[in-house]
């Protein structure tokens, strides 16, 4: 059984119970479809929020594609066959981080 259903099972006991007895069988029946709406908008936000952060997320690799390969054209130089990093012979350059 879901909200729903228990909600119009409650409510159909305020209308059998008639005269007012069956009041609090309403007040019960309002209360379960407010949790239930409060539920779907919970569960809205959430669907929302993750797209969100599959978005962002999508953003910040492609922002990491675009730095390597900004780094990688700036910073790796190739002339008359010697490739340099930031002017310094690459033998040299991996030497220098090797012993960092």
């Amino acid at each position: 059984m879901n909200s729903k259903q228990v909600a119009d099972e409650l409510e159909n006991i305020y209308w059998i119970q008639g005269d007012g007895k069956g009041k609090p069988f309403q007040q019960y029946a309002d209360f379960v479809r407010q949790q239930q709406a409060e539920y779907y908008s919970l569960l809205l936000n959430h669907d929302k929020l993750y797209a969100k952060v599959v978005e962002q997320q999508a953003e910040i690799e492609a922002l990491k594609l675009q730095l390597h390969t900004t780094l990688t054209n700036r910073d790796l130089r190739t002339y008359d066959g010697k490739t340099e990093i930031n002017n310094e012979p690459l033998a040299w350059a991996l030497r220098k981080a090797q012993e960092k």
